[in-house]
């Protein structure tokens, strides 16, 4: 078990633990640092404002972001969540997330595909994506998994899907930043293929990057040795964590606290994030 999980989803974007469900798992692991990470939300920030005795969590955010017509997706620790920039640039994310989910709705609707608002209702506190609209269509059986209904009717290229806004990579590093937040590069592994990592991460460190998720799931041994390498190598943070939505191994236990960071680098980012203070 790691001391720190620095990238878990909860219910209030497509995870499927509560905040506090959240909570009770890391004090059970014996977690020391989180960090809950919704995509394009703060709603579950809430509780970044409880004084735990023996869990510190920090304040986070998952935002997907283009680079050069590409998705990459950076994270936000430590950020203000009070701060004007990074509240109106969610209200926009929000706005876009809703206006996407309406069209979808719609067009799957003109393919006989027929959903309503009401199928929706148990999500009506997260901000609602693609991955809620898949379950739904599992539980009306127009698709037999949650696989088949991506593949079936939310991948890029088939024609109920819709794009959705994202900011720029340099906008998404901006709004962070002036939110008093650190920016770290998700999951680099999972980027698409052709993109050169470390010119990806030299572009996005001139625009303010500051860290590189290492330690993810879906990074093999050589790759982290590889980020781990080019974060040494720029003299970005080292950053890692599950990626948590709540799902469960062949194991039957939740993965938060899987993967994620130890101690000595946990401290190097609290230190980073004091001096960025001062």
């Amino acid at each position: 078990m790691k001391y720190s999980d620095l990238h878990i989803h909860s219910c209030y974007s497509d995870g499927v633990l509560t905040p506090e469900k959240i909570i009770k798992v890391a004090l059970e692991k014996n977690l020391k640092t989180i960090a809950i990470t919704d995509h394009d939300t703060l709603s579950s920030q809430y509780v970044t404002k409880l004084n735990l005795e023996n869990l510190d969590i920090i304040s986070g955010i998952e935002i997907s972001s283009k680079y050069k017509e590409n998705e990459i997706h950076i994270l936000g620790y430590y950020i203000n969540i009070e701060e004007s920039n990074i509240k109106r640039a969610i209200d926009i994310l929000k706005t876009s997330r809703e206006n996407r989910f309406k069209e979808v709705i719609c067009r799957l609707n003109n393919k006989g595909i027929y959903l309503s608002m009401d199928d929706f209702s148990e999500f009506k506190d997260s901000t609602i994506g693609r991955a809620h609209i898949a379950n739904v269509l599992v539980k009306k059986g127009y698709s037999n998994n949650y696989k088949e209904a991506f593949n079936l009717y939310l991948l890029e290229g088939k024609d109920t899907f819709v794009e959705r806004y994202k900011f720029s990579y340099r906008e998404t590093i901006d709004i962070i930043r002036k939110s008093g937040g650190i920016a770290i590069l998700s999951h680099p592994g999972k980027i698409k293929i052709g993109i050169d990592i470390e010119n990806l991460i030299k572009d996005l460190k001139f625009y303010g990057l500051q860290g590189i998720e290492v330690y993810h799931p879906s990074h093999n041994s050589k790759q982290i040795s590889y980020f781990y390498n080019l974060a040494k190598k720029h003299k970005l943070l080292i950053t890692g964590g599950s990626d948590c939505h709540g799902m469960k191994n062949i194991t039957d236990e939740i993965l938060l606290g899987s993967y994620g960071i130890d101690e000595i680098l946990m401290n190097k980012i609290k230190a980073y994030h004091l001096k960025q203070r001062r």
